[in-house]
C-alpha cells in the first residue's frame, strides 16, 4: 500500500473524522497535525510529510486509536450485553434541586451539580471539558468555574486539546465528552506506555449523542434568516429550547422544538436532520457511549411529557458511576429502567440502528465502511431501514450543504417533507386560531 493510501489517510478519504485528535498524540513520528476544512467545515487531521508514514510499513499505529476505523466493542466495552445497551449498573431520571440551575442547564442540570459537589468536596482538580473559544470555535480545557460551561453544541469542534491537557496537569480530572471522544481516548489509554494517564481520570461522562454536524449547516441556518453570523447557541432557556444567532451588533432566538411559523420549521428540519450529519456520526453504533462510567442525556419519556424546565436519564454503568451518584445531595434522583432509554432516545439513538442500516446506502465504489464489532448474535441488532427520502437527504441535500448551495437545498429538501410541512402549517395555524 502507498504512503498516501495509509493510516488516516483511508479516514479522510472517506470524510470519516470526527476531530477527536487522538491520532496526533500517537504517531511517534509527530507527523500530524489538526487543521480546519474549509470545504467540509470541519477539523481534520493533516499529514505533515506522506513519505514518513511509510516507515510505520503495515502498522497504521493511527488507526488503531481512531473511534472510526475498527473499534471491537465487545472486547473495549461489553456493548452486547443488556440488548445491546451494554453494560448497565441502574438507570436514573432526575433534575437539581436548584431551580435556576436546572432552567439555565442543557436538560437536567446533572453535569454542573456533579462538577459543584466532586470539586467542593476536593475529588477532583477541575473537569476537562469544552469551552467557548470564540465564534464558532470551542475546545477542551480545564474548568473549575462551572457555571461558565456552555450548554449542548451541536457543530463540529476540535477535541485534541484534551489528551494534552492529561498528559501535562498532574492530579484527577472529570473527563467530559461525546461517546467517539471518549472512546478515542480510552483507545489512546490501552496503549502500554500511557496506560499510567488513566489514574489522571477521575471518571468518564459521556453526554447521550444524536449527531453533530458540519458548520455548514449552521451557516446555512443563519443564511435563510439573512443573518451574518458570529456566534450561536443552541439550547437557550428550559427544556423547549431556542437556538441564539448571534453578531456584533445583534441577536435572534429561534424556536427549535415549537416553532412560531412555517420558515422556522423547515429552517429547523434542514438544519438539524439527524440525516445531513457528518459521515461518520452516520455509521455511529455508540450514541450512549459503552465506555463511559456515567452517561446523561435528555429525559424524553412520556412521564414527563408536562416537564417545562428540563430532566436528565442517567446510565450508570459502572460501580464507580454508583459511587459518584451516591454523593450527590443537590440532585434529585429515582430511578428509571432500561425500557426508558430506549423510549427516550428512539431506536435509532439508543441502539445505533441508523449506523447498522448504512450499509444499504451505497455511498460509491470503494467506499470504506467502518467495522464496529457489538455482538456475536446479528439478530440482536436493530437495522434502520433507509427509504428513497433519505438517500437523497444523504447524498445530494448533505453535498449541497457542503457547497453552500443553500438555496437549492432547502427547495428539494421542502418538496420531500411537502406532507410533513403541511401537517405542521395546520397546527401553526389551529395555535394562533385558538389564542
Amino acid at each position: 500500500m502507498q504512503a498516501e493510501n495509509k493510516g488516516i489517510r483511508i479516514i479522510l478519504d472517506n470524510d470519516l473524522c470526527i476531530s477527536c485528535g487522538t491520532c496526533v498524540y500517537i504517531c511517534r513520528y509527530q507527523n500530524i497535525d489538526m487543521q480546519f476544512n474549509f470545504a467540509r467545515g470541519k477539523w481534520e487531521p493533516f499529514v505533515k510529510k506522506p513519505d514518513v508514514c511509510k516507515r510505520c510499513e503495515d502498522e497504521s499505529i493511527c488507526l488503531s486509536v481512531c473511534p472510526s476505523h475498527d473499534v471491537d466493542y465487545m472486547e473495549l466495552a461489553g456493548s452486547h450485553e443488556n440488548a445491546l445497551l451494554g453494560r448497565i449498573k441502574n438507570v436514573y431520571n432526575g433534575y437539581a434541586k436548584d431551580p435556576i440551575l436546572r432552567f439555565s442547564s442543557s436538560s437536567g442540570g446533572f453535569i454542573r451539580v456533579l462538577c459543584n459537589t466532586l470539586y467542593d468536596r476536593g475529588e477532583i482538580e477541575g473537569a476537562i471539558t469544552i469551552m467557548h473559544d470564540g465564534g464558532l470555535e470551542y475546545s477542551p480545557q480545564i474548568v473549575t468555574n462551572f457555571k461558565s460551561m456552555p450548554n449542548s453544541i451541536y457543530h463540529n469542534i476540535n477535541f485534541q486539546n484534551a489528551i494534552d491537557l492529561i498528559k501535562r496537569n498532574i492530579g484527577r480530572y472529570l473527563l467530559i465528552g461525546l461517546p467517539c471522544q471518549i472512546t478515542g481516548i480510552e483507545l489512546f489509554l490501552r496503549k502500554n506506555k500511557d496506560q499510567h494517564l488513566r489514574e489522571r481520570i477521575y471518571a468518564k461522562i459521556s453526554l447521550i449523542c444524536g449527531y453533530t454536524f458540519h458548520r455548514k449547516n449552521i451557516q446555512a441556518f443563519a443564511n435563510y434568516y439573512g443573518f451574518p453570523l458570529k456566534e450561536v447557541s443552541y439550547r437557550q432557556g428550559g427544556r423547549f429550547r431556542k437556538t441564539k444567532l448571534k453578531n456584533n451588533s445583534q441577536e435572534i432566538f429561534i424556536e427549535a422544538v415549537h416553532p412560531r411559523s412555517l420558515k422556522d420549521k423547515i429552517n429547523n428540519m434542514i438544519c438539524f436532520d439527524n440525516l445531513i450529519v457528518q459521515t461518520a456520526c452516520l455509521y455511529c453504533v455508540d450514541h450512549l457511549c459503552y465506555c463511559a462510567d456515567l452517561v446523561v442525556g435528555d429525559a424524553w419519556q412520556r412521564r414527563y411529557s408536562g416537564d417545562r424546565i428540563g430532566t436528565n436519564i442517567i446510565i450508570s454503568r459502572t460501580q464507580l458511576g454508583e459511587e459518584i451518584l451516591s454523593k450527590l445531595d443537590q440532585f434529585h434522583l429515582e430511578h428509571g429502567n432500561q425500557e426508558e432509554i430506549i423510549e427516550s432516545q428512539s431506536q435509532k439513538y439508543a441502539l445505533g440502528a441508523i449506523g447498522e442500516g448504512m450499509s444499504q446506502v451505497n455511498l460509491g465504489r470503494g467506499y470504506f465502511f467502518p467495522s464496529r464489532r457489538r455482538t456475536e448474535n446479528l439478530q440482536d441488532v436493530v437495522v434502520y431501514r433507509f427509504n428513497i427520502k433519505d438517500v437523497i437527504k444523504i447524498r445530494m441535500i448533505k453535498k449541497w450543504l457542503l457547497k453552500e448551495r443553500f438555496g437549492m437545498a432547502k427547495y428539494v429538501y421542502a418538496l420531500l417533507e411537502g406532507r410533513r410541512l403541511l401537517f405542521e402549517l395546520l397546527k401553526i395555524r389551529s395555535k394562533e386560531a385558538s389564542k
